[in-house]
Parts: C-alpha cells; structure tokens; sequence
C-alpha cells in the first residue's frame, strides 16, 4: 500500500487560517525594543467652502510622534498591517486545498468540497478565543476541525489526520530544530510519504507593539486662518475665522494602539500609529457687525487632500527617512506634505 500524502503536512485551510492568526511565543525568540519617531507637517492654501459660505484659507498642523515599541521575537508569515496580506492568505489556502484534493484524488479519497472563505474566518476566530496564544491547543483544534472537512467522509482517513494533528502539535513543546525532525516523525508514524515537498512559507515579519509605558510622547501644532465672506439679507457679510492649537503631551494610554510590522528581509517597515488626532485649542469667528465668537475645545488634525497620501505612505517606510508630496488643493490652491520618520533600536 502506497504511503498517504493525505499526511504530507500540507496545512488544510482552517489550519492555515488559524496559523496565520496565531502570534505564540517561540521559546528560542528574543524581545527586542525599536524606537518609533513620525513627524508630519501638512501645509494648505487654498479655497474653503461651507455650504454658502466660500473662502480662501492658509492651514499649517504639525504632528510628532515617539514611542519605544516591542516585538516578542516570534517571526510571522503574514503581515496583519499589509492591505494585500488577506489576497495573499486565502491564495495560499487555496493551493494548499487543491494540493490536497489532488492528493486525494491520487488515493482514491472522496474530494473535500471547496472551502467557505467566511466559514473558515468565523472558526479561525472561534480558536482564537478558545487557545488565546497557544500554539499547541490552536494547532491541535485546527487540525481536529480540518481533519474532517479534508476527509470528505472517510473515516479512516479523518482518523489518521486528526491523530497526526495532534502528534505535530504536540511537537510545539520542542526548541525549532528539535520541532522540525518530530514533526517528520509524526508523519511517518501516521503513514505520511516524502513524495513531493510542501510549499516553502516564509516567515519574515515580526510584530511591534505599544506596550504598557511605552513613553508616547506626541507634540501636536495647529495654525489656521480663513478669509470669506456668505449672502444674508444684509448682502455680502465678510467673515474671519482662526483656529490655534498646540499640545506636548505624555499618555502611555494610548500605547496599545501603536503597531509597527518588520519585515526582516528588506528592512520595509508598515506602521498604524495615528492614535492622536487633536488637541485643545480656540476657535475664533468674527463676522462683520457681530461679535467675535470664541470657542475653546479639542481641534482635530485635518489632512484633507493629503489624507490619501499620508495613509499609504504609512505603510511603506524603510529604517528611516524622508518624503514630500504636493497636491492640487480643491477648488484652487495647493496642499504640501512632509514626513519624516525613524524606526532605529532603542
């Protein structure tokens, strides 16, 4: 009897799904601190328009931004902060599915259906909850769940690949090269073969994290001035309107909403780390033959044209740098964006 590929350690979809979610701690990695510092200036002339009320207005805001961030060591195949990571796992999935069928095509298996992408989600999450980080448990109950989808009805088969599951899972407990050579035992226990390789999947990022006392320092400035004029029954009615913020403040609250992802083989780095988005300030307006109206609160950071800009260049910086852009600003005017960052260890 040929030996099963059906045990070769093609991972089944939810098992894969379930990988990618997982962030355990290897016991051979090392915690590391990096520094984070964003400064962002964003400078604006041009046209203001609120409802009837039309104008030409001259925005500068500031935004700077330092933050000791940590990563566990423990290096991913998937990068949660890429907008293109999700394509690239369900991929994946996909030619681990039809490897799989193929295989049980060759061994006169019944053929797993296709697989539910929203299915596979909604348990992968479920484990989550289930094992929180561990490794071993979110393997073993991946497994026991992939095991039947994969089996498409054969018990014999679902029996032999939940029993392999479990046995690789087990091997988590071992340091990285001793996991690799328990692995290939299990699977020559189970009855697997070493006909054909599986797919190579990198593991090249490593997560940052905000951690408790992360020292978030954030230093926010805003200059703002617009010169219009609005139709009342008076006729035209001229109006002024300034906006003055600027805040250095130190909230380690905020430090879990820091996340920086690596990746090791270029040095690229993603970043999600607006967790500051105002300050407290004094809005001024003051309309012809009224008088001034003064309002002191919050101010928001307003990036407008350069919102866009701004977002996708967080998410793809090197070790350290600088970049500008300029835009047309709507209605008429021009926008100007400057970024610079470091991601240097600390």
């Amino acid at each position: 009897m040929a030996p099963s590929r059906l045990l070769r350690p093609v991972a089944p979809p939810l098992l894969a799904l379930g990988l990618v979610l997982l962030a355990g701690a290897d016991p051979a990695a090392a915690d590391t601190a990096r520094r984070l510092k964003i400064d962002l200036e964003v400078r604006r002339d041009g046209t203001v328009q609120h409802g009837a009320e039309q104008g030409r207005g001259r925005l500068v805001q500031q935004l700077t931004l330092t933050a000791v961030l940590h990563s566990d060591g423990t290096p991913m195949p998937n990068n949660p902060l890429d907008p293109d990571a999700g394509k690239r796992q369900l991929e994946r999935a996909q030619r681990s599915q039809q490897r799989m069928q193929a295989a049980q095509a060759k061994y006169g298996s019944t053929p797993a259906p296709a697989p539910d992408l929203a299915a596979m989600q909604a348990r992968a999450q479920q484990l989550m909850a289930r094992c929180g980080q561990d490794r071993e448990c979110l393997m073993r109950e991946a497994s026991t769940l992939s095991a039947a989808q994969v089996a498409g009805g054969d018990h014999a088969t679902q029996a032999r690949l939940q029993a392999y599951g479990q046995a690789t899972a087990a091997c988590e407990r071992q340091p990285a090269k001793a996991r690799e050579a328990c692995q290939a035992d299990a699977r020559r226990r189970a009855g697997g073969g070493e006909d054909e390789p599986d797919e190579v999947v990198e593991t090249p990022y490593l997560m940052f994290t905000g951690r408790a006392g992360c020292r978030l320092e954030t230093t926010v400035k805003i200059d703002g001035r617009v010169e219009g004029s609005f139709q009342d029954v008076q006729g035209t009615v001229p109006y002024t309107e300034t906006a003055q913020a600027q805040q250095t403040r130190r909230d380690d609250s905020l430090c879990p909403l820091l996340q920086v992802v690596l990746d090791q083989r270029n040095g690229r780095v993603w970043t999600h780390v607006m967790a500051v988005d105002s300050a407290p300030g004094v809005q001024v307006r003051s309309e012809k033959g009224r008088a001034p109206q003064r309002h002191e609160g919050p101010l928001a950071l307003r990036w407008m044209e350069a919102g866009p800009w701004i977002q996708q260049r967080l998410v793809k910086l090197s070790a350290g740098g600088e970049d500008r852009v300029r835009l047309p600003a709507a209605g008429g005017g021009q926008a100007e964006a400057v970024l610079r960052w470091r991601f240097e260890p600390a």
